[in-house]
């Protein structure tokens, strides 16, 4: 993981898939219930998504204490299966940011660049996501590779 000053996240990783697997991962609800949560600190109970440009998208869950959550967002960019960008507003943390995913082909596997950005002026949002990115990567990671 890498920052760019207090205002942006990028989290890079290789997945032994393509990416129009790592991409229907990405925008299936159905998919993204199944792997977006870890049962030791929080996991996803639903998404719903619009994919299209200016379409919403919401994901509920829970954490382990049994507190409920949610993120919402509308979608900013989508070429699949090479870019997904959207607004990013949780319940948990005052403010929202950008998320912008790219997924590359390299030699038969993908190149995933995730980028969370707009954080500037919000140093607790920057550090709660800073701290939870590359979990969420890791998860999409494994699922995307079964």
């Amino acid at each position: 993981m890498r920052t760019i000053g207090n205002d942006a996240i990028v989290e890079e990783v290789f997945i032994e898939a393509p990416p129009e697997r790592v991409y229907r991962a990405l925008t299936e609800p159905a998919e993204l219930v199944k792997w977006w949560g870890d049962p030791n600190m929080y996991w996803c109970t639903s998404w719903t998504l619009d994919l299209r440009i200016g379409g919403k998208w919401k994901s509920e869950g829970e954490n382990r204490q049994g507190g409920r959550f949610f993120v919402e967002g509308e979608f900013t960019e989508i070429d699949p299966p090479k870019i997904l960008a959207f607004s990013w507003k949780p319940s948990w943390v005052e403010g929202s940011s950008s998320v912008r995913i790219v997924l590359t082909p390299e030699a038969g596997r993908t190149r995933l660049e995730w980028t969370q950005s707009g954080f500037a002026g919000n140093r607790k949002a920057f550090d709660d996501h800073k701290g939870g990115l590359p979990s969420v990567v890791g998860w999409l990671k494994r699922y995307a590779e079964l």
